[in-house]
């Protein structure tokens, strides 16, 4: 009986945050109220109240449970056999992007509005924890592309990882500020702002290089 309670909990708890993230993206964040969330998710206003309390934490248990979907998705899909740097951290990158631009411009305007929101200060421990956890799956990746002569011996790999995530933070700003950008054309511009990138961290004067 307690798996079952424990199941139903489960499932009712990605509903309400499944459906808040369907709301927020139709309807923007501020438009959108708990009673619209519990009739979308088939749940009362009540049953959301109970789960998350605010809106809020209703936000951070999506970037939560989109980050856990990340990682476990991501976790080998490295191409270490590629000819180049590009061709094996892309299909990383390539998962980071489809999970995020698959939620719609909307909703992730309201991501980057609270992540930059220095007053929210619910939502920042869990938007800094999450990109903590993105950042080390970067670090790793660029390790073993290290390991496997992808990357020059001398590459700096915290300053990498942070050079990459800028660069799929500013596609993903692109897809959410220019009208009617495809999810397609954000992996293209991320692929080649890469190729550039790598360019850099292979040549002598790059600052990346510890």
């Amino acid at each position: 009986m307690t798996n079952n309670r424990e199941q139903k909990k489960r499932r009712t708890f990605a509903a309400i945050a499944d459906a808040a993230a369907t709301c927020f993206d139709n309807n923007g964040y501020d438009a959108t109220s708990i009673e619209t969330i519990a009739r979308t998710a088939g749940v009362s206003a009540g049953t959301v109240y109970n789960y998350f309390g605010t809106k809020n934490a209703i936000l951070a248990a999506i970037v939560t449970g989109q980050v856990d979907e990340i990682m476990g998705e991501a976790g080998e899909s490295l191409d270490l056999a590629a000819e180049n740097p590009v061709d094996a951290l892309m299909p990383l990158l390539g998962i980071y992007l489809d999970r995020m631009t698959g939620y719609g411009p909307e909703l992730l305007k309201e991501l980057f509005r609270a992540g930059f929101d220095p007053t929210q200060t619910d939502l920042l421990a869990d938007f800094v924890f999450a990109d903590e956890r993105v950042l080390v799956q970067l670090s790793d990746s660029l390790r073993e592309m290290k390991l496997h002569g992808l990357l020059s011996p001398d590459v700096d790999i915290g300053g990498a990882a942070l050079l990459i995530y800028s660069i799929v933070a500013v596609g993903l700003m692109m897809f959410i500020s220019v009208p009617g950008t495809t999810p397609r054309q954000v992996r293209a511009v991320c692929s080649a702002q890469l190729e550039l990138a790598f360019d850099g961290l292979g040549s002598s004067s790059d600052p990346l290089k510890g």
